[in-house]
C-alpha cells in the first residue's frame, strides 16, 4: 500500500514538474518569438525589394539584410493567436515574397492583392507591411513588362513612402529605383539616370557605400549606360558595384558572381571579348575550386562561355563547354527542359558555322522537339530554333527544306508583332524589332537565291515587306494620349485594362508549359479576354480601331488597285549573310503591275558601293552642278526596262534611295526620270490603298509660318518673308482662310496649337544632325545623350526664340512650347488629322536617320504619322530665289487644278526653264499625293 502511495506521489510530482517545464518552455518560446517579431519589425523598415538589372544568365536575387535569417527563425516560434494584426499582415506578405523570389509573378500578384486587402480591412494602410506590398507589387508589374500598371502603382507607392517614411528612407529609395527602371524601359534615359543616382545616394546614407543595396543601384546604372552604348562608363561603374558588393559578403559568393557575370556581359557587348573571357574563366575557376560544378548556375556559365567562343571563332574550345553544360542540365532537369534545349540550339549554331551540317541538323531538330514539347509552338525560343534550322538548310543548299522552316518562322514572327507591339512604347518596339528584323533580312537573302527555281517565293517577300516596312513609327502613342486625355472614363478604363492584358500576355508567352501550369495561367483564356476587349474598344473608338488594326494586307490587294499605265517599285535593302551578317549589302527591287501574278525582281549586288562611293558622287554632282555620268546606271538602269509603257510610278524607297530624288536621275543622251514618269513617293506599298480611296478635302484653311525672329546666331531668311506673304495672297484669292505667323509669332507654340488645317506651309531653317555631329552637352537645345539615342531628336525646324547654337544652353524640356526648336519627336504628336498637305520650305527637311526597312527617322515620317496626307520636303540646302519661284508656281498651279502631284511636277518643269541643273529644281520631293 505504501509503495502504491509513493508511486502516486512520484507521478503527481512528475506531472507538476512537466507542467512547470512546459510552462517555462512556452514562456521562453513566447519571449524568443516576441524578440524575433521585434527584430523583424526593425528589419522591415529597411527590407524593401530592389528591382535589379541582370543579363540573360546573371539570374535574380533578393538582398538579404544582416540578421534577417536569425530573426525569421525566432519569429517563427510565435503563435498566430498571439500575433498582432500588423504581424499577421507581415505573414500574408511572406507568401507573396516566396512566389516573387521564385519568379512566379502571377501568384505573387494575387498574394499581394490578398495581403493588401487584409491590411486595408484592418486599417493598416500606414503599416510598413502595406508599404512593402505596394513596392513589391510595382516591381512585380515592372518585371512582367506591364508598364501602365507598374506606373500607377509605383507613383502611388512613391508618394506614400515619401509621406510616411520620408525621402531618406529605404522604401522611398526602392520606389525611386523602380521608377528609374520604368523610365529606362520607356526610353526616358536622363530621368532614369537621375532617379538611379538619387536612390543610390539615399541607400549609401543608410547602408554605407560598401553594401549590397548600394551595389545594386550602381549595377542598375551601369546597365543603363550599356543600353545607351556608353560601355567604358558602364564597365567602370560595374567594377565599383562588384567591389562594394564584396565587402560584407564573400567575394566569391553566388551574388557577387552575378555582378561579375554582368560585367562579362558588358565586355561581350562592347566587343572586348578578351576581358569577357577573362572574367568568365575566373568565375568558372571559383565554381571549380568550391566543387560547385553540378548545379544549373555552373551549367549556365559554361553555356555563356561556349557562346563567347563561337563569337570569337574558338570552335574547338566552345564544343566541350556546350556539351558539358548540356550534360549538367540533363542530370538536373532531364532533357525535357528549356535550358537543355537552349544548349542544343547553341550547339547547332556552332556546328553550322563549322560546316558540320549533319551534327548541326541533329542538334537543331533535338532543340525544336524539346521546345515544342516544353514551351509550345508559339514560344519565341521555339521559333528561334525553327529559324536556325531554316538557315542551316539554306547554307547546305537544301532550299526546299529551308523554305518549310523559314516560312513557319516568318509566320510566327508576324504573329509576335501583332501580339507584342500594341502596348509597347516606341523605344520598346525598336528594341524588339532589332531582334526580329534580322530574321526577315536572312529570309530575303535566301529568297533571292531560291527565286531562281521557285519564283513564287517573291510573293512572300512582297507580303512580308508590306507588313513590316515602316513598322516602328506609327500613331499608337498619339491615340493612347488622346484616349487617356478624353473625358470618357469607361473608355479609359477599358483601354488600360486591354493594355494590361496585352502586357501580361507578352510576358506569359516567354514561360514554359510547366511554368504556366505552376502559376495556373490559362493562355488561351487570357487571349480570348484580350481579343474581346480589343473588339469592344474598336467598336467604341474609331481612332483605336485605325491605330491598332492588325489587318494583313496582301500584295495582291495592292496590285489589284494599279491601273494599266501604273507600276509599283518596292526597294528592299538586304544585308549579306554567310556564317553571320557581313558588312556587304545588296538592293532588291520588286516591281508590280496590273495583272502580274508574281512580282518581278531586279537585284543590284553592289549595295555597299551604292551607299558610299556612288552616293557621294551623286551628291557632289548635284551640289557642284556637273553632269552626272554614273547615278542613272547604278540606281535605275536595271529597273527601267520593266517599266515600259508605264506613266505613273509608285516608288517605295529603302536605304540609300531615301537620300536621293530619283526624278533627277538622267540617262546619258536621254531625259530625266521625272520627265518620263509621274513619280509618287510612298513610305510603304500598302499606302496605295489609302491613296486610291482618299476623298477630296473640301475645307480651305491654311496655316502659314515664315521669317522667324530667331534671336540667336541663326541666319535670318529674308526670302521667306516674301515667300509666305506672297503665298498668303495666292491662297486668299483662291478662297482660303489663312493664318499667317511671322517674326516673333513664328514660334513653336503656334504650330502646336494648330488643329488639322487643310494646308500647312512652314518656311524656316531645318536641321539634321548625324551621330558624328553630336558632342556632349546639348544638340540644338536637346540633351546630347537623348539626341544620340533618339533620331527623332536630331532633326527639326528652327523657329522664333531658338537657342543660339554657338552658346552652351541648358537642355530643353521636350514638352516646352517656346524653346524655339520643333523636333521630329514633337512633330509626330501634332494634331494634323485632315491635313491634306504640309510643305516644309526649309533646307534638308527630308533628311534623318535612314534605317533599312524603316525609311527616314526624321521630319518626313513624323509629319505623316501626325496625320498629314502628303508632304513636300527638301533633300539638300536650297537656293532662296529658286525656292520662292518653285513655291509660287506650285500654289498657283494647285489652286487652279486641285491636283497636288501634277501642280508640283509642273512647277518643277517651269523652274527648269530658268534653272537647268537639278540642284535648283530637284531639291524638293513630294511624299504621297
Amino acid at each position: 500500500m505504501r509503495s502504491i502511495v509513493f508511486l502516486l506521489v512520484l507521478f503527481v510530482s512528475a506531472q507538476a514538474m512537466a507542467q512547470d517545464w512546459g510552462g517555462l518552455l512556452k514562456g521562453v518560446k513566447k519571449e524568443v518569438g516576441n524578440a524575433g517579431a521585434k527584430k523583424k519589425a526593425q528589419l522591415d523598415s529597411i527590407d524593401f525589394q530592389l528591382a535589379m538589372s541582370v543579363n540573360e544568365n546573371a539570374g535574380f536575387f533578393d538582398v538579404d539584410n544582416k540578421g534577417e535569417g536569425g530573426a525569421t527563425a525566432m519569429y517563427m516560434l510565435k503563435e498566430r493567436s498571439e500575433k498582432t494584426d500588423s504581424e499577421i499582415a507581415r505573414d500574408t506578405l511572406a507568401w507573396a515574397t516566396f512566389y516573387y523570389n521564385r519568379r512566379w509573378f502571377q501568384p505573387a500578384q494575387l498574394a499581394l492583392d490578398n495581403a493588401r486587402s487584409y491590411m486595408i480591412n484592418k486599417g493598416l494602410q500606414r503599416d510598413i507591411s502595406y508599404l512593402k506590398s505596394e513596392t513589391m507589387l510595382g516591381v512585380v508589374y515592372l518585371l512582367q513588362g506591364r508598364t501602365e500598371k507598374a506606373d500607377s502603382i509605383i507613383t502611388v507607392s512613391l508618394e506614400n513612402t515619401q509621406s510616411i517614411l520620408g525621402e531618406k528612407s529605404v522604401g522611398y529609395a526602392a520606389n525611386l529605383n523602380s521608377r528609374a527602371k520604368l523610365e529606362e524601359m520607356s526610353g526616358k534615359y536622363n530621368d532614369a539616370e537621375r532617379d538611379f543616382e538619387t536612390s543610390a545616394q539615399i541607400l549609401k546614407g543608410i547602408f554605407k557605400e560598401n553594401s549590397m543595396q548600394y551595389a545594386v543601384l550602381q549595377n542598375n546604372k551601369a546597365m543603363l549606360y550599356q543600353t545607351l552604348g556608353r560601355y567604358p562608363q558602364a564597365v567602370e561603374l560595374m567594377k565599383e558595384a562588384i567591389k562594394n558588393s564584396e565587402v560584407k559578403k564573400d567575394d566569391k559568393s553566388f551574388d557577387t558572381r552575378r555582378f561579375q557575370s554582368n560585367l562579362a556581359y558588358l565586355y561581350q557587348l562592347s566587343g572586348d571579348y578578351v576581358q569577357a573571357e577573362s572574367i568568365l574563366l575566373t568565375i568558372k575557376k571559383t565554381f571549380e575550386n568550391r566543387l560547385q560544378t553540378v548545379g544549373p548556375e555552373y551549367a549556365a556559365l559554361l553555356n555563356q562561355l561556349g557562346v563567347l567562343y563561337i563569337q570569337t571563332n574558338k570552335y574547338d574550345q566552345s564544343e566541350p563547354l556546350l556539351k558539358k553544360s548540356a550534360e549538367l542540365y540533363k542530370k538536373k532537369f532531364t532533357e525535357e527542359s528549356p535550358s537543355f534545349a537552349k544548349v542544343q540550339n547553341d550547339l547547332g549554331t556552332l556546328y553550322r558555322v563549322q560546316g558540320k551540317f549533319p551534327e548541326a541538323e541533329a542538334a537543331f531538330l533535338r532543340s525544336i522537339a524539346i521546345r515544342k514539347s516544353v514551351l509550345g509552338e508559339n514560344h519565341p525560343d521555339y521559333v528561334k530554333s525553327v529559324d536556325n534550322l531554316g538557315i542551316l538548310y539554306w547554307k547546305k543548299g537544301d532550299l526546299t527544306n529551308a523554305y518549310t522552316y523559314f516560312s513557319e518562322a516568318m509566320t510566327k514572327s508576324l504573329d509576335f508583332i501583332n501580339q507584342y507591339f500594341p502596348p509597347m512604347s516606341e523605344v520598346e518596339k525598336t528594341k524588339y524589332w532589332d531582334i526580329l528584323q534580322p530574321r526577315f533580312q536572312r529570309f530575303y537573302g535566301y529568297a533571292v537565291e531560291a527565286s531562281v527555281s521557285k519564283p513564287e517565293i517573291l510573293k512572300d517577300v512582297m507580303d512580308y515587306q508590306i507588313t513590316t516596312k515602316a513598322l516602328l513609327l506609327n500613331s499608337t502613342n498619339k491615340i493612347k494620349k488622346a484616349i487617356l486625355e478624353s473625358k470618357d472614363k469607361q473608355l479609359i478604363e477599358d483601354y488600360l485594362s486591354w493594355i494590361g492584358q496585352k502586357e501580361a500576355l507578352a510576358k506569359y508567352y516567354s514561360l514554359s508549359k510547366s511554368e504556366l501550369n505552376d502559376q495556373k495561367i490559362d493562355i488561351k483564356a487570357l487571349e480570348q479576354q484580350a481579343n474581346a476587349s480589343e473588339k469592344a474598344l474598336s467598336q467604341r473608338s474609331g481612332d483605336f480601331s485605325k491605330a491598332y488594326s492588325s489587318e494583313k494586307i496582301s500584295y495582291k490587294k495592292v496590285a489589284g488597285l494599279l491601273g494599266e499605265t501604273e507600276a509599283l517599285v518596292e526597294i528592299i535593302r538586304v544585308r549579306s549573310f554567310d556564317k553571320d551578317f557581313t558588312d556587304q549589302s545588296r538592293y532588291v527591287a520588286l516591281i508590280l503591275t496590273k495583272g502580274l501574278d508574281i512580282p518581278k525582281m531586279v537585284v543590284l549586288d553592289n549595295g555597299s558601293q551604292m551607299e558610299t562611293k556612288f552616293a557621294k558622287y551623286y551628291k557632289n554632282a548635284i551640289i557642284q552642278r556637273i553632269a552626272d555620268q554614273y547615278s542613272y546606271e547604278q540606281y535605275w538602269s536595271k529597273i527601267d526596262p520593266l517599266l515600259v509603257g508605264k506613266k505613273m510610278i509608285y516608288f517605295s524607297p529603302d536605304g540609300v534611295y531615301n537620300q536621293m530624288n530619283i526624278n533627277t536621275l538622267k540617262k546619258t543622251d536621254g531625259d530625266y526620270v521625272g520627265n518620263r514618269f509621274d513619280v509618287v513617293t510612298i513610305g510603304n506599298s500598302k499606302d496605295i490603298i489609302a491613296l486610291k480611296s482618299k476623298k477630296a478635302i473640301l475645307k480651305k484653311t491654311a496655316f502659314v509660318l515664315g521669317f522667324p525672329d530667331y534671336g540667336g546666331a541663326a541666319v535670318a531668311l529674308p526670302g521667306t518673308k516674301a515667300e509666305v506673304e506672297n503665298l498668303a495672297k495666292i491662297l486668299k484669292l483662291a478662297g482660303y482662310t489663312v493664318s499667317l505667323s511671322e517674326q516673333k509669332e513664328a514660334n513653336e507654340a503656334k504650330i502646336k496649337a494648330v488643329k488639322g488645317p487643310a494646308l500647312m506651309h512652314i518656311a524656316t531653317h531645318g536641321y539634321f544632325l548625324a551621330d558624328t555631329d553630336i558632342g556632349t552637352g546639348n544638340a540644338m537645345g536637346i540633351d546630347a545623350e537623348n539626341a544620340k539615342n533618339n533620331p527623332l531628336l536630331r532633326s527639326g525646324l528652327i523657329l522664333s526664340g531658338a537657342p543660339d547654337p554657338g552658346k552652351q544652353q541648358e537642355s530643353s524640356d521636350l514638352q516646352s512650347n517656346d524653346n524655339g526648336i520643333l523636333t521630329a519627336y514633337e512633330a509626330m504628336n501634332l494634331s494634323l488629322e485632315g491635313t491634306d498637305l504640309i510643305v516644309l520650305s526649309a533646307c534638308e527637311t527630308g533628311l534623318g536617320d535612314v534605317r533599312a526597312g524603316e525609311g527616314v527617322y526624321g521630319l518626313q515620317r513624323a509629319f505623316l504619322v501626325a496625320g498629314a496626307n502628303a508632304l513636300i520636303m527638301s533633300l539638300w540646302k536650297v537656293d532662296d530665289a529658286a525656292t520662292q519661284m518653285l513655291m509660287t508656281n506650285f500654289y498657283n498651279n494647285w489652286t487652279k487644278s486641285g491636283n497636288k502631284l501634277k501642280a508640283f511636277k509642273l512647277a518643277q518643269t517651269q523652274l527648269m526653264v530658268k534653272y537647268k541643273d537639278p540642284y535648283y529644281w530637284g531639291a524638293f520631293v513630294m511624299m504621297g499625293m
